[in-house]
């Protein structure tokens, strides 16, 4: 839903002075005034064009670790992620306006039906809603479970993270599904913003590696590290605006595939492409520094994820471009060996899969399994520090990893692990669900030459390649992504591609 009368371009703009003026606003006269303004210029926007405003949501998601700092409302600034602020205006300008529009039309009853009759159509509605968001549903449930489960002094991480991983981003797939259902081209909009999210967070940790670092322009990170390029085995790693050079990695991860198909879409003479081949080019660049920045991450995990993706869109581009060629099964193999050369090479420079931090993760793979046996319903949400740390008495460590940055680690470098700890076996169960639907949706879509969904098929399986060595859900921006991925392999009728 959106007013057309305020034309694109003008939207764009005033929506991001609104964002700029908010998020850097407590540094101006009289602040939180300005900020305040701000919030209402937003407000108007999101009410104008909440198609717009919603496409600032996975562009700003990144700087989670760099909230907007409200001052003078308490003791301490209020911080609030950039990504959530746009979220929040968003829907609720939006159920606003519909709610508006339903009590001033007040349809009467005009022919629908008996009173049996309407009872038997909310019935089927009630019906078909939970057979398609039962999977949703149910990590609601394990998300208000994982609340309920946090120690005393975890609370407040709980009740933080059940905002920013599960209802939050369960708002934005709700916002997004309803845009798209009026407007399919909304799919692409939003990939095109993430691209664009991705390419300056990309540069940002390329200009760090040579040795010029824009992170503090955005403002001071909220975590542990205060370097923005660690030193680790001899190398310089960079972080951008994350607190970790494999936060930066896991995020580019599923940013590069989508670069990719939006410039290889040109190439097929099938496929539509985004500003009619003429942004091709573009987005091959984006591509390009989207792996240019996981290079500079020196991140092992995101590397093997960009083989497995890459192997992805190879087979699926190849597929489209020679469906009935003889070209495709060498075209493939020839893929596959330069994508095995490259993760040689890539583990290589880190001294392969079983250097660096390899025996740290195997260490917390055990521990986690240890604290799964003895709390089979999982700890809750944001609490594997609070029984990891030995400061509060929990604590089930190997000796090995006291007095290392290990010690302080806030989840067990597995995705399932980290799942069922979370959100316990309903969650596990949730997500699965979720991953069977998605793979499935995504095969039936490319296989009608939808090249987005081959590029989301690229990127979450990138994602689960990283994740089994690290997080894959259970950071605000990953969620983000994870649910807008979602989005673009569902069923559509009219979708673009």
């Amino acid at each position: 839903m959106s007013d057309e009368r305020l034309s694109t371009t003008p939207a764009l703009i005033g929506l991001a002075a609104a964002l700029a003026l908010f998020y850097w606003g407590d540094a101006l006269p009289l602040a939180p005034l300005p900020q305040l303004l701000a919030l209402l210029l937003l407000a108007e926007f999101a009410l104008l064009r909440p198609d717009l405003a919603l496409l600032f949501v996975p562009a700003t998601a990144p700087l989670y670790l760099i909230p907007a700092e409200i001052p003078g409302l308490r003791a301490e600034p209020v911080r609030l992620p950039l990504h959530e602020v746009v979220l929040v205006a968003t829907a609720v300008m939006t159920t606003g306006r519909w709610t508006f529009e339903r009590v001033r039309r007040r349809p009467s009853d005009d022919g629908r039906g008996t009173k049996a009759q309407r009872n038997a159509w909310f019935s089927g509605f009630v019906s078909s809603f939970f057979a398609r968001y039962a999977p949703h549903l149910l990590l609601l449930v394990a998300g208000i479970i994982g609340v309920a489960l946090a120690v005393p002094e975890g609370r407040g991480a709980a009740l933080r993270e059940f905002r920013w991983l599960i209802a939050g981003p369960l708002v934005f797939f709700a916002l997004l599904c309803a845009q798209i259902a009026t407007d399919p081209t909304q799919r692409t909009r939003m990939v095109v913003a993430l691209v664009t999210s991705g390419s300056v967070v990309a540069l940002i940790g390329l200009l760090q590696f040579a040795g010029l670092d824009l992170a503090p322009l955005f403002g001071e990170k909220q975590n542990f590290g205060t370097a923005n390029v660690v030193d680790a085995d001899g190398l310089r790693r960079a972080t951008s605006v994350y607190g970790h050079p494999n936060n930066l990695g896991l995020f580019l991860g599923r940013v590069w595939p989508l670069a990719a198909v939006l410039a290889l879409a040109g190439t097929l003479p099938r496929a539509r492409s985004f500003g009619g081949g003429a942004l091709s080019p573009a987005f091959g660049v984006a591509a390009l520094l989207c792996l240019g920045g996981i290079a500079v991450s020196f991140s092992r995990g995101a590397w093997l994820g960009v083989v497995a993706g890459g192997s992805v869109l190879a087979a699926g581009y190849l597929w489209q471009r020679n469906r009935s060629s003889s070209a495709l099964v060498p075209g493939l193999i020839a893929t596959f060996a330069i994508l095995a050369v490259f993760a040689g090479l890539a583990l290589s420079l880190r001294g392969g899969l079983g250097g660096g931090s390899a025996d740290a993760r195997v260490l917390l793979w055990r521990e986690a399994l240890a604290l799964i046996q003895a709390h089979p319903l999982g700890l809750g949400l944001d609490q594997f520090y609070y029984y990891h740390n030995p400061e509060f008495g929990r604590s089930r460590i190997d000796p090995s990893l006291l007095g290392t940055s290990e010690q302080y680690a806030s989840h067990p470098h597995n995705l399932l692990l980290d799942a069922y700890l979370n959100v316990g076996p309903l969650g596990v169960v949730a997500l699965a669900w979720l991953l069977v639907r998605f793979f499935r949706d995504g095969l039936r879509r490319f296989g009608g030459n939808t090249m987005l969904a081959l590029g989301a098929l690229a990127a979450m399986t990138a994602g689960l390649t990283h994740g089994m060595v690290d997080v894959f859900y259970f950071v605000e921006d990953l969620a983000i992504v994870f649910w807008l991925l979602l989005v673009l392999v569902q069923p559509e009728a009219g979708d673009p591609a």
